[in-house]
């Protein structure tokens, strides 16, 4: 890892007064502190544990090696570490709550969702705690516990997109489809850019039947995300079934220009070009996606063939 001249300044700093008084605590703590807030994880564990030897019993310490053993994703010596720390201070929330999140980690799903609760006993505004406890109970298929700590995590903390999220599939399992709307909706408000909200909103309308508001919002979900091929393959779908096909075009070529080399892509669009008669545009995307097959989830084989009767065709 490189070091920025503030950093290198900083730790030269505190290393030359820690040569000055080696047995200075202060000094061993800033030291650690600052190596671990850096980034600078082995050199920051080697640190804490020669600390530790001096202070076998410090809560901190303890908490401060498992926070880098996390970072390193080593759960099992977070876990180990989390322990010590909760067992000094056990009404301390912040340690009992990184423990939690290790056994999450971990799959330990009862024994995180116990620590989960302990925090909010500790810390009933845990906005944080709430939420992954719901996602735990959605684990283990208890759905309607899940909701009231997606709805209480909102209750603290109203700008929680993920908890806002997951209420809204609630609801939606739930087959209250007008709240699922109302959350997804309210979501948006807070982070216009979140595809997969768009991408429910279209999956609603598109189960009810509403195929122009399902195609209205699968629109926004390439435009939020212009990576997701699949969306733009439903929208395909939808434009020959609706003969929307002058928005899919341009969706799709809009697509091409973040995604030139995508198979998928290009053969979706070809699809199109078909619907509509286009038989030289057809070719084109036809014989571009065959060009980039290994981003192709159609069979390569078929794809030959069909550019060999369009340009037998087009010869003729």
């Amino acid at each position: 890892m490189i070091m920025t001249e503030k950093q290198k300044l900083n730790l030269e700093e505190i290393e030359k007064n820690l040569k000055q008084n080696p047995s200075n605590v202060k000094w061993q703590n800033l030291y650690a502190e600052t190596l671990l807030d850096n980034g600078f994880l082995d050199d920051a564990l080697a640190q804490y544990k020669n600390l530790m030897k001096q202070f076998p019993d410090s809560a901190e310490i303890s908490f401060n090696i498992g926070v880098i053993y996390e970072k390193q994703n080593n759960f099992d010596k977070a876990q180990e570490f989390y322990e010590k720390a909760v067992n000094f201070m056990p009404e301390d929330a912040d340690f009992r709550y990184n423990l939690a999140f290790a056994l999450d980690k971990k799959g330990e799903l009862d024994w995180a969702m116990s620590e989960y609760s302990k925090v909010i006993g500790l810390n009933p505004e845990d906005s944080n705690a709430h939420f992954n406890l719901g996602v735990l109970y959605n684990k283990k298929n208890q759905p309607k516990l899940a909701k009231k700590c997606f709805q209480k995590t909102l209750e603290i903390n109203p700008q929680d997109v993920y908890a806002r999220f997951n209420l809204a599939f609630e609801y939606k399992r739930e087959g209250k489809i007008q709240e699922a709307l109302d959350e997804y909706n309210k979501l948006l408000e807070i982070s216009p850019d979140y595809s997969w909200a768009y991408y429910n909103i279209a999956c609603i309308y598109h189960e009810q039947g509403d195929a122009c508001k399902a195609f209205e919002y699968f629109l926004k979900t390439t435009k939020a995300n212009s990576k997701d091929i699949e969306t733009y393959k439903i929208i395909t779908d939808i434009a020959i079934k609706t003969g929307k096909t002058e928005e899919a075009i341009d969706c799709i070529e809009t697509g091409l220009v973040q995604n030139p080399e995508n198979g998928d892509l290009h053969y979706y669009l070809s699809k199109i070009y078909a619907k509509i008669g286009e038989t030289k545009n057809q070719l084109h995307h036809l014989e571009k996606s065959f060009e980039n097959k290994s981003t192709l989830s159609v069979n390569p084989l078929l794809v030959s063939e069909e550019i060999r009767l369009k340009q037998k065709r087009v010869s003729d």
